[in-house]
């Protein structure tokens, strides 16, 4: 079973910029979250091992850990390191949660790290979606303030063909982006579901409003690459929306 290629793409560069800091300005977040958050949204690999190798995890805080956690699966996503660091990932994150059963972000963190190992062999699908939707029910529970567990819960039950349902992805997807209404990849998925409801006049106007926020420096090569696949798609949608 073959996962789509814009829930590929999700993966790659959704956890990559948005798996946990850019709904916070750096004033509020600690040093080691904003450097982890600037070596994964400038790509830069070799920082990152070095930085990660530097920390003491039993001296970070719950955040700082679960950001520890998702940064060792980024970089098994794109780096091209081996799979021992989505083993590390998980045995940490397996940890956390038995100690600290109802901090969603290490319930994140865990649908983040199966996630990643989806993008890698689609056909472990089978045998993980539900592991990836009892962790991001969960972090949903204990984080109803939070973007992240909604944005990526509606993105899987967008574009996983394992049993997909566009109505939960319309509340998940609405969710984050009231969490969060500054994100732009949200906007991208929301239109792509309008688009398959084929209420194309609202995919347009998302697309539009997701046109005018900024691209945030610190996550450049996400925020381009959602504003790129939505102009591809703009001419396309104003065209069905006309004719409707």
């Amino acid at each position: 079973m073959r996962i789509t290629k814009l829930f590929k793409a999700a993966i790659l560069f959704i956890f990559l910029g948005a798996f946990s800091f850019a709904f916070l300005d750096a004033k509020q977040m600690s040093e080691i979250s904003y450097k982890i958050q600037y070596m994964i949204g400038n790509r830069q690999a070799k920082e990152l091992v070095q930085f990660l190798g530097s920390l003491d995890f039993e001296k970070l805080t719950l955040i700082e850990k679960a950001d520890y956690i998702i940064a060792l699966s980024e970089l098994y996503s794109w780096a091209g390191v081996d799979y021992s660091y989505s083993e590390k990932a998980y045995r940490l994150t397996d940890e956390m949660l038995k100690k600290h059963p109802e901090f969603w972000k290490f319930h994140y963190a865990m649908a983040v790290v199966l996630s990643h190992r989806v993008q890698k062999n689609n056909l472990l699908a089978i045998t993980l979606v539900g592991k990836i939707d009892y962790h991001l029910n969960q972090a949903m529970q204990y984080g109803p303030k939070e973007w992240e567990p909604f944005f990526l819960a509606g993105v899987r039950n967008l574009e996983v063909p394992l049993f997909p349902n566009l109505t939960l992805a319309e509340q998940y997807l609405k969710k984050a982006l009231e969490n969060n209404p500054d994100h732009i990849y949200t906007y991208l998925m929301y239109g792509k579901l309008f688009e398959k409801k084929g209420q194309f006049c609202d995919a347009l106007n998302v697309y539009k409003t997701a046109l005018q926020l900024s691209i945030r420096p610190e996550w450049k090569v996400v925020d381009e690459e959602a504003k790129n696949e939505i102009k591809t798609r703009i001419s396309e949608v104003e065209r069905k929306c006309t004719k409707k």
